[in-house]
C-alpha cells in the first residue's frame, strides 16, 4: 500500500462472531428462565413500539398478576381475622402497569361514560386529574344519545324517571285502531 499505510480487516473473525451469537442466545435464555420480556432486560433486536406494549401488558398479566395473587391471598389468610376478612381484604392495584396507551384509555373511558356505567369523576380519579364539583355534574351518570342523565331516562316516555311522577303517562293507542288508520277504515 502506498505511504507506508496498511490494510486492517474490519470485519469479525468467525470465533468471535460465534462468541457474539452466544452471548445473544445467554440474553434471551435469561429472559425466557426469569419470564421477563427481552426487551426488559434490554434486548431490543426484535423490538417494535407496539410489540413493546403489548410485551409490557402480557408481563403483568402473566408473570407479575399470579404472583401478586398468591401473595394476595398469603397475606388475607395470615394477617387478617375472619371477622376482618368480611369487610377486609388485600389487593395490589396493578392499573397503572396495565393502562396501554393514550387513545385506547380515551376510547375505553367514552364508551363507558357513553354507557352510562362510568361518570365524569371515576375517569378523572383514574387519570390523576381534580374532580369536577357535583354542582357541575362531575358525579352525573349519563346514557349515549343525547347525553341524558341516567336517572332521567324513559322521562320523556313517562316510564319513571325524571323529576315529576304527578302525571300519569300517556297510553298507547290501541293496535286494532291503529291498523284500521292505516288502512283507512273507519271504526262504527
Amino acid at each position: 500500500m502506498e505511504e507506508g499505510l496498511k490494510y486492517t480487516p474490519i470485519s469479525i473473525n468467525p470465533q468471535d462472531s460465534q462468541f457474539l451469537e452466544t452471548r445473544k442466545f445467554q440474553v434471551d435464555e435469561i429472559a425466557r428462565i426469569f419470564r421477563v420480556p427481552p426487551h426488559m432486560i434490554g434486548d431490543l433486536e426484535h423490538a417494535t413500539f407496539s410489540n413493546i406494549e403489548e410485551q409490557g401488558l402480557e408481563f403483568v398479566m402473566y408473570v407479575l398478576q399470579p404472583w401478586l395473587v398468591r401473595i394476595e391471598s398469603g397475606m388475607n389468610r395470615a394477617l387478617l381475622s375472619q371477622d376482618e376478612k368480611k369487610e377486609y381484604f388485600f389487593n395490589f392495584r396493578v392499573d397503572g402497569l396495565m393502562r396501554g396507551n393514550y387513545e385506547s384509555r380515551m376510547q375505553g373511558y367514552a364508551t363507558g361514560i357513553n354507557n352510562g356505567f362510568m361518570c365524569p369523576n371515576d375517569v378523572r380519579k383514574l387519570e390523576n386529574m381534580d374532580l369536577i364539583p357535583e354542582e357541575e355534574g362531575g358525579n352525573i351518570f349519563m346514557v349515549n344519545g343525547t347525553m341524558t342523565p341516567l336517572r332521567s331516562c324513559g322521562a320523556s316516555y313517562g316510564l319513571g324517571g325524571g323529576d315529576s311522577g304527578e302525571e300519569e303517562p300517556e297510553k298507547p293507542p290501541d293496535k286494532e285502531s291503529a291498523d284500521d288508520r292505516r288502512r283507512g277504515r273507519r271504526r262504527k
